[in-house]
């Protein structure tokens, strides 16, 4: 795992815990649009979405890192991100509620332990201590990879 830093991160909630990504890689934040369900595909491949002329695929990172199935709700979005910074890399995530942007400045990122075997990311880069809550760092390039299709 290389060494990582960040000034900003924008973290959200999966379940009861919160993660977070560079916010750097962050194109929107969409309320759940409507979704084109692509047939034989995992079960954490949702679809596909237009988004400006362009096709983002959209996976559910509940589905992806473990997570039992949940129903949307007003809170849930997709975040599009773009991994190396190319529009045409981009990727739909869907969450269940966009919490903050953190500026990382003055906090120390500990290591984060991950359950390999219930998890498609086996990696993260860390964990922060934000408000009494531990905010674990999603690494986006392996996100992009582990949701390759």
């Amino acid at each position: 795992m290389s060494e990582q830093h960040y000034n900003t991160l924008l973290s959200f909630k999966l379940n009861d815990e919160y993660f977070a990504i560079d916010a750097m890689k962050v194109n929107h934040i969409l309320e759940v649009p409507d979704i084109t369900h692509v047939p034989n595909t995992p079960e954490f491949m949702r679809g596909v979405i237009n988004l400006h002329g362009n096709v983002i695929p959209v996976v559910d990172l509940r589905l992806m890192m473990g997570f039992k199935n949940a129903e949307f709700n007003s809170d849930t979005a997709v975040i599009v991100i773009a991994p190396d910074d190319q529009q045409d890399s981009s990727l739909g995530v869907v969450v269940d509620m966009v919490k903050e942007v953190i500026e990382t400045e003055g906090l120390e990122m500990k290591p984060t332990v991950v359950d390999k075997d219930n998890s498609m990311l086996k990696n993260f880069h860390g964990t922060f201590s934000v408000d009494n809550e531990f905010v674990h760092v999603i690494d986006v390039d392996e996100l992009a990879t582990a949701s390759e299709v």
